[in-house]
């Protein structure tokens, strides 16, 4: 009887400890430069302002 009980003790451990691996969830780590490969698409704009009766122009940097 002891026998019976520790093989089936035994196969059951095997058995979870073959199915838990394909349970398990994937799990992915972020980095703050993961997309490095991505570049920023940056350019100039020219915006025209008045103040105090003067027209002001400057260049802003804009990027996606």
């Amino acid at each position: 009887m002891k026998n019976i009980l520790l093989a089936s003790v035994i196969a059951l451990a095997t058995t979870s400890a073959a199915i838990a691996p394909s349970q398990a969830e994937t799990v992915v780590v972020k980095t703050h430069n993961h997309m490095h490969m991505m570049k920023k698409h940056c350019h100039t704009r020219v915006v025209t302002s008045w103040k105090h009766h003067h027209k002001v122009t400057r260049e802003v940097k804009v990027c996606n």
